[in-house]
């Protein structure tokens, strides 16, 4: 029975005999996926067991592994065995499911690479399926999530148990006379596809909630054609950002075009919530949209990013007719000393009391301060900034040009209080940056 039902998934998808890499873990799902498959090679199709340890579990990982082996050996089918070992930043940084899920499907696309295969096959099945539509219910992922597992993914991952519950996966196991191996951790209620597991086995809606999924990558090329629309009329598409300048009416709609360009942006994005971040984004400044990615407003525009990494620190002596060239920037700073008579415009004039001091620039320092235009004392530079709507990524990368360890000039802001031309008596100078390099070409 299994074998016709992935008979007909062929057909269906067009998957046509080759080489097939089986990502295998020792588990009942994958077992069976194996088995069936070898019953199909006197069709033409050939294939290679995949398996990555990850040794989560020690000797049980090890167990697994080994029962692989015989059962590759007893098949006749050869067998590949990558490292899995987890990163431990990685772990941190993305969780330990999303972590094992990246190197594992990193591993078996190298297998398939590597023995000629055509795809990798998974051993998702039914209630994987109905696991997947309501866990991205529960977690907000639009339209677009309700699709659940995809049959065929671009990446040349194929799932050809999709169709096939878990009943019937283990009653053609036992037909085969095969007790395959028993991972704990599918039990382990910390983790939120096994409490959803423990929730539909008492509802029985595995059926519809994988009907569902079927319905919505059936209709889902109506959808996308109103997507497309909104995103031509609105959006713009660049390499590492997406710049949203017009908003459609529908809820539905914002929802949508986030979450095509977080999963653009971000591909390994998972269970955020679509929704919820377009009905905020449009009254913030600046929102957390995955681990990797942020949105923030710049004037009438939303602008879906990575977070800019934060600036070196630089300091650098400046000296009078001699440009401090800004590496961290690609900026050069100039420095003259000017008459009133001769100040040009598109530079900042600055006046100091005195003849004596030494110029420096560098990027802003915690507990700096500066006195604006128009104030008599000092207040702290952030407040400032903030009080100037510079944006938080821009603030760490705007020079400062410091007098005797006073700030003079906030390039491109603002020039101090305490160092304005009156036309009193003073020392003055012009200071500009620009965009050329050391050899002085045009950046």
């Amino acid at each position: 029975m299994l074998r016709s039902q992935i008979c007909q998934f062929f057909v269906k998808e067009d998957v046509r005999a080759c080489r097939l890499a089986v990502a295998v873990s020792g588990g009942v799902d994958s077992t069976a996926l194996l088995l069936a498959l070898a019953e199909l090679r006197p069709d033409g199709f050939e294939l290679v067991a995949a398996h990555v340890n990850h040794h989560l579990r020690g000797a049980d990982s090890d167990a697994d592994e080994g029962f692989l082996r015989d059962l590759c050996a007893r098949l006749g089918i050869p067998m590949r065995v990558a490292d899995g070992t987890l990163d431990p930043g990685r772990v941190q940084a993305r969780g330990i499911e999303a972590a094992a899920r990246e190197i594992r499907y990193a591993r078996l696309s190298a297998i398939r690479d590597e023995e000629g295969a055509a795809y990798v096959a998974t051993a998702h099945q039914k209630n994987d399926q109905a696991e997947t539509v309501l866990m991205r219910l529960l977690t907000g992922s639009g339209l677009a999530g309700l699709r659940g597992i995809h049959p065929i993914r671009e990446d040349g991952v194929i799932r050809p148990l999709l169709n096939v519950t878990r009943a019937e996966i283990e009653g053609y196991l036992r037909e085969q006379n095969v007790i395959a191996r028993l991972d704990r951790s599918n039990d382990d209620p910390r983790f939120l596809r096994n409490r959803v597991r423990f929730f539909l086995r008492d509802l029985d809606a595995t059926d519809n909630l994988a009907r569902i999924a079927g319905e919505a990558r059936a209709q889902w090329p109506l959808f996308e054609r109103a997507i497309d629309e909104a995103e031509r009329a609105g959006v713009t598409v660049l390499e590492h950002e997406t710049r949203f300048e017009r908003w459609p009416a529908e809820e539905w709609l914002r929802a949508s075009l986030l979450h095509r360009h977080i999963r653009r942006l971000d591909p390994r994005a998972r269970d955020f919530d679509a929704t919820r971040i377009a009905a905020e984004a449009g009254s913030i400044r600046r929102m957390s949209v995955t681990k990797h990615l942020e949105i923030v407003r710049k004037g009438d525009a939303l602008i879906l990013r990575r977070p800019p990494e934060p600036a070196e620190d630089f300091e650098l002596d400046l000296h009078e007719n001699t440009p401090a060239y800004i590496p961290t920037l690609g900026t050069t700073m100039h420095l003259l000393r000017a008459a009133p008579s001769a100040l040009r415009p598109g530079r900042q004039p600055i006046q100091l009391p005195n003849d004596g001091g030494t110029f420096t620039v560098r990027n802003r320092r915690k507990g700096d301060r500066f006195q604006p235009l128009g104030l008599q004392t000092p207040k702290k530079l952030k407040d400032f900034l903030i009080d100037r709507k510079i944006d938080a990524d821009v603030r760490d990368r705007l020079p400062l040009l410091v007098w005797n360890g006073e700030i003079v000039w906030v390039a491109g802001v603002e020039v101090s209080e305490r160092f304005k031309v009156t036309g009193t008596a003073g020392v003055l100078y012009e200071v500009w940056t620009d965009d050329r390099d050391q050899a002085g070409l045009q950046r």
